[in-house]
């Protein structure tokens, strides 16, 4: 979780991420996973490797899965942001999530660089076996890669709710992919864990 007021940076988890992350991991208990991946931002890191432990899994950290790059704005507060790029901000289309002006990432290099590693390191080598393979990432990473398999492009706008530790699912059906859910936090209801 980043904290209020900041533009998203290499945080770690809070109290509350730690306790979500483990309710994540309980629950994450219940099914045999056979491939841990995870973004190697700090947050993403310490909750891959409490599920990990429940199951003694190798944890493998891939870069591109980490979320979009904002350049510059990584870590500012939000009124420096606006004090440093408010006349730029104020004619953008908000919420849209666009950094290239920051040397940051751009919508389409984002796009591109999560959809390109999820096909390359998850999907194409296990969609069509029986393998359980979980992915610690980010709310724009997995929105990027439910478009990816609903044919959209991924265009700066978070389409998709990700609270933090939902899970969704994406398995295979005749070779296709399958949408089976999306930000399921039942997990964390019973513990009154939720973020927002």
């Amino acid at each position: 979780m980043v904290p209020e007021g900041t533009i998203q940076k290499d945080f770690p988890l809070s109290e509350l991420g730690k306790k979500q992350a483990t309710a994540l991991a309980q629950r994450m208990s219940l099914i045999s996973i056979d491939y841990l991946f995870s973004s190697p931002l700090i947050r993403a890191q310490q909750t891959a490797e409490i599920i990990g432990k429940s199951q003694s899994l190798h944890l493998k950290l891939e870069d591109r899965f980490r979320e979009m790059d904002l350049g510059h704005l990584a870590g500012m507060s939000e009124d420096e942001v606006f004090e440093r790029y408010g006349d730029y901000l104020r004619t953008r289309p908000y919420p849209k999530m666009e950094y290239g002006y920051v040397n940051g990432e751009t919508p389409e290099q984002f796009h591109d660089r999560v959809t390109g590693a999820f096909e390359e390191i998850i999907w194409q080598p296990f969609y069509l076996s029986d393998t359980n393979v979980v992915l610690v990432a980010h709310g724009g990473v997995i929105c990027g890669i439910l478009l990816h398999f609903l044919g959209l492009r991924f265009d700066g706008y978070l389409s998709f709710m990700v609270d933090c530790a939902g899970i969704s699912k994406i398995d295979a059906r005749h070779g296709r992919p399958r949408i089976r859910y999306i930000n399921d936090t039942n997990h964390l209801n019973d513990l009154r864990l939720h973020s927002s």
